[in-house]
């Protein structure tokens, strides 16, 4: 079989500008027989040598597009007032040019696949064809999602961003086409409802996300003395409402029994506020900005708390503490579209005194949450294995 990949970004093993490991690590655990033409726009700005690189290690050959200069003008601050105008987001005009699109139909291959949700109306371009896109995500539903948080309208720039960007996303996806030969994938459940709702007719369905980051052997997990807690990724937006929310009933309810019997470490930059406030009040907490090895760092720690307060799809940081077996404690967005189910093999928590009381019954009963942790990782490690999903994947172009 063969399959050509239009891309906005080029594949590489770790998100680059981009979330350009969904793609590799769908191709790299491809069977044999599955040979890939990739062209890309490469917007993630991959250097020749990495590019070279990534066709070795996906015995894929990658063909750059051509990005039009008049992209590179419009991302001047000054073009902000214009695009603002336009029907949809900047990167959706990018077209193939003839050659292009003739060197992809005179290599016959059995099917298209298109990367990007904002490139999605390429699928038009191929009508003969078996067609896949991944978006990875529903971005209508992200920006639906952020136009309901208190924070967003407590912000006029950012009240703004969404309700400019959310129109456009939506008639993205509402102009996605209904054929049976077209399937359009994201990694989230959620994603795949929203874009079924707002287009009955076109063929939207979920797809495991992919988990890749494993360290090189399968710890035992026993939690440490005292037990080490951990909370994973920048302090920004995704978090800033929960994260909060968390840190302050920490400072106010953590009492001294539960503050002896854990250590904090933020794996990520911007919580210095949040560091020095626990410390102040009796915590044992520190902060790693920046970790050479993310992985073998996370490994450390035997639980993660993860207090997401805003996405789609599928959250890469949960499947890496999950599947190296740590016990994760997230709201119900950090806990989406991952195959672990609640109070089995992880928890998901609706507030942040609730987290505390969770604390307490893990000193109390140690073995059962160690257990939970053990299938937490078995889950993920089962569902979300690269060659089943990458089987999934190609399956499409041949039913």
């Amino acid at each position: 079989m063969k399959v050509v990949l239009i891309t906005t970004i080029t594949p590489a093993a770790e998100n680059i500008r981009g979330t350009s490991a969904l793609p590799y690590h769908l191709l790299v655990k491809r069977n044999d027989d599955i040979k890939v033409d990739i062209y890309t726009f490469n917007l993630n700005r991959l250097p020749n040598e990495k590019i070279q690189a990534v066709q070795k290690e996906l015995h894929a050959n990658i063909h750059l597009l051509n990005v039009p200069k008049w992209m590179d003008w419009m991302e001047k601050p000054y073009m902000l007032m214009l695009r603002v105008f336009m029907r949809y987001p900047i990167t959706s005009y990018l077209r193939l040019d003839n050659k292009a699109a003739a060197a992809i139909k005179a290599s016959h291959p059995d099917g298209i696949w298109i990367f990007g949700e904002e490139i999605g109306r390429l699928m038009t371009s191929f009508p003969e064809y078996k067609r896949v896109h991944i978006g990875p995500d529903s971005e209508a539903l992200y920006y639906y999602r952020m136009l309901g948080q208190r924070f967003v309208t407590e912000s006029r720039s950012m009240l703004l961003r969404q309700m400019v960007m959310y129109p456009k996303y939506l008639q993205l996806e509402r102009e996605y086409i209904a054929d049976k030969n077209a399937v359009y994938y994201v990694v989230g459940e959620a994603d795949a409802a929203f874009i079924k709702r707002m287009n009955p007719n076109c063929r939207s369905e979920f797809l495991r996300h992919p988990h890749y980051e494993i360290g090189a052997d399968v710890k035992d997990i026993k939690f440490h003395t005292p037990i080490r807690l951990l909370i994973a990724g920048q302090y920004n937006y995704y978090m800033q409402q929960d994260a909060n929310a968390l840190v302050e009933a920490m400072v106010q309810h953590g009492g001294r029994a539960l503050r002896s019997s854990y250590e904090l470490t933020f794996l990520g930059k911007g919580w210095d506020r949040h560091v020095n406030e626990l410390k102040e009040n009796g915590w044992n907490v520190k902060n790693i900005e920046f970790a050479p090895d993310y992985i073998e760092e996370v490994r450390r720690h035997d639980i993660q708390i993860t207090p997401i307060s805003i996405g789609t799809g599928t959250k890469g940081k949960v499947l890496d503490a999950l599947a190296n077996g740590l016990l994760v404690i997230g709201t119900p967005f950090a806990m989406e579209n991952i195959a672990v189910e609640n109070n089995k093999s992880c928890i998901v928590y609706k507030n942040a005194t609730e987290v505390l009381d969770i604390l307490s019954q893990i000193t109390a009963q140690r073995e059962k949450f160690e257990q939970m942790a053990t299938n937490g990782r078995k889950c993920v490690l089962e569902e979300h294995d690269r060659k089943k999903i990458s089987q999934q994947l190609f399956d499409t172009f041949t039913h």
